[in-house]
């Protein structure tokens, strides 16, 4: 804080060149005027100013006028001191100037002595009272930055119990996810032992058995094993696609005899449900490419899911139709009630059912989709899954005309 002056205000010149030269000499920094309007304008430019030295009979306004005037409301961190001088210190100035708070009263006439003393006295106090408001003002910018600190870390604080909850939420779905999906593929994996292991018990116990049911059985066990070869199978593609296995590479051919293998292959499930299976019709010219197996594959999870979703004594149609931006889409329509959004938000995940329980109506191990997916990347292609025309879902995977060899 730089060193504060003295303003004497007087409308005797005499007095105030006095003042100017003792108090000068006594190393004081002092300015004087001679009317009050002249004071209130230096004190208002010259905040250096800490004790105004003023006589209380003065012509337009009174030293008392001028001092509560000017320590009117004041802030501390610009504290003035007002001394003033008189020559007939009546009750009536005494209490106005208690009233106006001012520092002192000296009576005229002036030994500058006491003057200088007293002025010195109010620059200290003047001192002092600017000391302790910046002070007061730099602990309460202290107060101030530790409650927005204290704020700031409060939502910080929140933001990660909040993130903490979320991540128990999730770790806690996650073992239930987890605990839901060894129970499906245990229990997906078991039901085609059964029939391997009880027929073929019954037919290793030597029993004489009719021929016919030696047929049966044998059938039982050999549809159980392809049930459980092709569960296998396709772990195993997704895990290889997954970890950046190649493509085998598959000599070009029309997309229909693609669809013919796989309509015939699902056809005796599709009758066992009451589902028509329709080839649809679609222009010539197009040249499928790529590992078929894969794509086969691929495009029968994609039926077998369609059968399963159409109501009995509907039609689930198979067909492929040139992309505008070049390459095909192999679609399966169905009349289903469409994908729950839970499953489309996690389209690709291994295992993915809506419903995990083991008395879901949905059978399978949930591998469809995801094998699905990655066969469509590997191919350069995307799986796209969406409402049919007319009710159900449609299914496409959009592949380059003659799909290429890169791996997803």
């Amino acid at each position: 804080m730089t060193d504060l002056s003295i303003l004497v205000v007087d409308d005797e010149r005499g007095i105030v060149d006095i003042l100017l030269r003792a108090l000068t000499q006594r190393g004081h920094q002092v300015f004087g005027v001679h009317d009050a309007a002249a004071a209130k304008a230096r004190v208002l430019t010259d905040p250096g100013i800490g004790v105004v030295l003023s006589d209380v009979r003065m012509p337009g306004q009174t030293g008392l006028a001028l001092a509560e005037e000017l320590l009117r409301d004041r802030p501390e961190s610009a504290a003035l001191e007002v001394v003033l001088l008189t020559g007939g210190a009546t009750a009536d100035v005494a209490l106005g100037a208690l009233r106006a708070r001012t520092f002192d009263l000296v009576q005229k006439p002036l030994r500058l002595v006491e003057v200088a003393a007293v002025a010195e006295r109010a620059l200290a106090s003047c001192r002092l009272r600017r000391a302790r408001a910046q002070r007061d003002a730099e602990v309460e910018g202290l107060i101030r930055a530790a409650e927005e600190e204290r704020a700031r870390l409060a939502q910080v604080l929140a933001a990660s119990a909040a993130r903490l909850d979320n991540a128990e939420s999730a770790l806690a779905a996650r073992q239930s996810m987890r605990n839901d999906l060894l129970a499906v593929i245990s229990h997906e994996m078991r039901t085609p032992l059964i029939p391997i292991l009880g027929f073929s018990e019954i037919l290793a116990s030597g029993a004489a058995l009719p021929a016919s049911s030696v047929r049966d059985y044998g059938r039982l066990i050999h549809e159980g094993a392809e049930t459980l070869l092709a569960l296998i199978g396709s772990a195993l593609d997704i895990v290889a696609l997954q970890h950046g296995g190649g493509l085998a590479p598959g000599l070009p051919e029309p997309p229909e005899r693609l669809l013919g293998r796989v309509l015939a292959r699902h056809q005796p499930r599709a009758d066992a449900r009451g589902v028509r299976l329709i080839l649809a019709p679609a222009a010539d010219g197009g040249v499928l490419g790529g590992d078929k197996r894969l794509l086969e594959a691929a495009l029968g999870h994609l039926l077998d899911n369609a059968i399963k979703a159409a109501p009995p004594d509907t039609e689930v149609t198979l067909g492929w139709e040139p992309l505008p931006q070049g390459g095909m889409a192999l679609w399966v329509r169905d009349r289903g009630p469409g994908l729950p959004e839970g499953v489309l938000r996690q389209i690709g995940t291994p295992f993915l059912q809506a419903d995990m329980s083991l008395t879901r109506t949905w059978p399978g191990a949930g591998l469809g989709l995801a094998l699905c997916q990655r066969v469509a990347a590997a191919h350069d292609g995307t799986l796209v899954l969406r409402p049919a025309e007319g009710g159900g879902s449609e299914a496409r995977i959009e592949v380059p005309a003659v799909a290429g060899t890169a791996v997803a």
